[in-house]
C-alpha cells in the first residue's frame, strides 16, 4: 500500500500545473532555449477561422459533429482496488498506466474484470469528479456538451482547455472549456499563467486552475497543438469555394447574360438608353414572357456570354473528391455518414465497428491518460479512470463460434444473441445438447479435461436437453 508521502507527493504533482520546480532545475538548460520569453506561444495563425468553420462547411461539420458526439456519448466509470484483508483501497500503477491503445484497454478490462470477480475491485458510482465534473458540466453546459465541445476543440484544432471550477474544498467541481484561440499565451518556466483574451476581456489564470489537452505538433511538441482541420485547410476551402461557385452561379455571378448597346454611339443618349432599358425589362422580365419577340426601330448590337458548364468543369467529381479526402484523413467510414453508394451489408455493419475501434477509442485513451495523470491525483491518487468501450460485440462472430458448437450457450445466450428476454423462471438455462453425446472423453486426464464437479453437471444439461 502505497504511504502518505507517496500519495501526497502524487496529489502535488497533479496541482504545479505545467512546470514542477524541479522539472524547472533538471532540465532548466533546455527550457530556457524553448521557453525564452516570460510567455508561450500564440494560438497558430487561422485558430479562429478553422474554429468557425465548424459552423459553415457541411463536411467538417458533419464528420467533426460524429465524432465529437459520439465521444461525448460515452459513459466514464472511476474503480479502485481493495485486496482481501485489506481496510482500505490501494494504488495499483500498473492498472493506471495500462492504455494507449485497444489491445491495452482490452488488457485492462480483462484485469479488472477478474479483480471484479475476485472481490477485490471497488466500483465508485457517487463522486465528484463523475457527478459534478464530467456529468454536471458547468452552470451553462451540461456534461454532454462539455464533453463534445472539448472533443471539437482537439479534433478541429488539436488541444482543448479546461478552467476548473471548484469547491470550498479546493476540489474541482466542474470544467469550462475555452476555445483555443482565446488561450494567447500558454505557461512557461518564468510566467506560470494562461493568457486569455475574449473581446475586451482580457487575464490571466494560473495554470494549476487550467487543464490543458495537447494533441502535439512534432514540428514543436512543447509549443500549440494541431488538429484535423489545419490539416485539411486546402481541401476544405477548395469544397467551400467550389460551393459559393455554384451559389454565384444563381445570382447571375455579378454579370448579365448580355449586353446591348448601339452600333453607333451618337444614336443614344443617357434618358434615350433608360428608356430602352425600362422598355426591354417591361417586356421580358418573368418567366411568362418567355420566347416572346423582340421588334425595334433601329439596329442594335447584342454580346452575348458564354453559359458556365459544370460538366466541363468537373464540379460534381470535384466536390466528390474533397468529400472523400475529407472522411478518409479522418478516418471515418463512410457508411457512418450515409455515404452507401458503394456498400454492402457487409460494409455497413463492419462500419460501426471501424469507426469505434479506430477513431473513438484512439481519443479515449487519449483523454484517459491524461485525466488519470492530470486529474484523478486531485481526488484520490488510488482511483482507476475508465470508460464503457463503444466498440460493440462482433455478433456475426458470436453466432459462427455458436453455429460451430451450440450446446456451449444456454437457451437464454442464444436469446439474447437475438435481442429477446430471458425465459421466465429458469427455462432458459438449459443447454441444447444434441442426442447420443457422451462426456466420458471430458472426465479422462488428457489435456483439455474437465474437472469432475464440471462434467457432472454437463451431464445433468445433458439429461434436461433429452427431456
Amino acid at each position: 500500500m502505497a504511504s502518505v508521502t507517496e500519495r501526497l507527493r502524487v496529489a502535488a504533482k497533479a496541482l504545479v500545473g505545467v512546470f514542477s520546480e524541479d522539472a524547472a532545475k533538471q532540465a532548466y538548460g533546455l527550457l530556457g532555449g524553448i521557453f525564452p520569453g516570460a510567455a508561450g506561444p500564440p494560438p497558430t495563425r487561422g485558430a479562429r477561422e478553422r474554429a468557425a468553420a465548424y459552423a459553415d462547411m457541411p463536411w467538417l461539420h458533419a464528420v467533426a459533429d460524429k465524432v465529437s458526439s459520439a465521444i461525448a456519448a460515452v459513459q466514464w466509470q472511476l474503480k479502485a482496488v481493495r485486496p482481501r484483508g485489506e481496510p482500505r483501497a490501494v494504488r495499483v500503477k500498473a492498472l493506471q498506466r495500462l492504455g494507449g491503445s485497444w489491445e491495452a484497454s482490452l488488457e485492462r478490462r480483462a484485469r479488472l474484470k477478474r479483480l471484479k470477480e475476485a472481490g477485490e475491485l471497488v466500483e465508485v458510482e457517487e463522486h465528484p469528479m463523475l457527478d459534478e465534473l464530467l456529468e454536471g458540466g458547468n452552470s451553462y453546459m451540461t456534461g454532454l456538451a462539455m464533453r463534445k465541445t472539448t472533443a471539437l476543440h482537439w479534433d478541429l484544432e488539436g488541444e482543448a482547455f479546461w478552467v476548473k471550477q471548484r469547491n470550498a474544498l479546493g476540489v474541482p467541481v466542474g470544467a469550462w472549456p475555452i476555445p483555443p484561440h482565446w488561450v494567447t499565451a500558454t505557461p512557461t518556466p518564468t510566467n506560470a499563467f494562461f493568457r486569455v483574451s475574449y473581446r475586451g476581456w482580457q487575464g490571466q489564470i494560473p495554470d494549476t486552475e487550467v487543464l490543458w489537452m495537447v494533441n502535439p505538433n512534432p514540428e514543436n511538441p512543447y509549443g500549440r497543438g494541431t488538429g484535423m482541420a489545419r490539416a485539411l485547410a486546402d481541401e476544405l476551402e477548395t469544397d467551400e469555394y467550389a460551393a459559393q461557385f455554384v451559389r454565384m452561379t444563381f445570382i447571375n455571378q455579378a454579370r448579365p447574360d448580355f449586353i446591348i448597346y448601339p452600333k453607333s454611339p451618337a444614336t443614344w443618349s443617357g434618358p434615350e438608353r433608360d428608356r430602352l432599358e425600362r422598355d426591354w425589362r417591361a417586356q421580358h422580365e418573368g418567366f411568362w414572357r418567355a420566347a416572346k419577340a423582340r421588334f425595334a426601330t433601329h439596329e442594335l448590337g447584342v454580346h452575348e456570354f458564354e453559359d458556365t458548364n459544370f460538366r466541363q468543369l468537373q464540379m460534381v467529381q470535384l466536390r466528390e473528391f474533397e468529400r472523400d479526402m475529407i472522411i478518409h484523413t479522418w478516418g471515418v467510414p463512410p457508411e457512418i455518414l450515409g455515404i452507401v453508394e458503394s456498400s454492402n451489408r457487409a460494409t455497413i455493419q463492419a462500419a460501426s465497428y471501424i469507426f469505434a475501434r479506430w477513431v473513438l477509442v484512439p481519443r479515449l485513451e487519449a483523454f484517459r491518460a491524461l485525466w488519470q495523470e492530470r486529474l484523478v491525483p486531485e481526488y484520490d491518487d488510488r482511483l482507476i479512470l475508465d470508460y464503457v468501450s463503444p466498440v460493440e460485440k462482433d455478433r456475426e462472430f458470436a453466432l459462427e463460434v455458436g453455429t460451430a458448437f451450440p450446446s456451449a450457450w444456454s437457451i437464454d445466450e442464444w436469446r439474447e444473441l437475438a435481442e429477446r428476454e430471458p425465459l421466465e423462471n429458469g427455462d432458459g438455462e438449459v443447454h441444447p445438447v444434441p442426442l447420443g453425446m457422451s462426456f466420458g472423453a471430458l472426465e479422462g486426464g488428457g489435456e483439455g479435461a474437465l474437472p469432475p464437479d464440471e462434467a457432472a453437471i454437463l451431464r445433468r444439461l445433458a439429461g434436461r436437453g433429452r427431456r
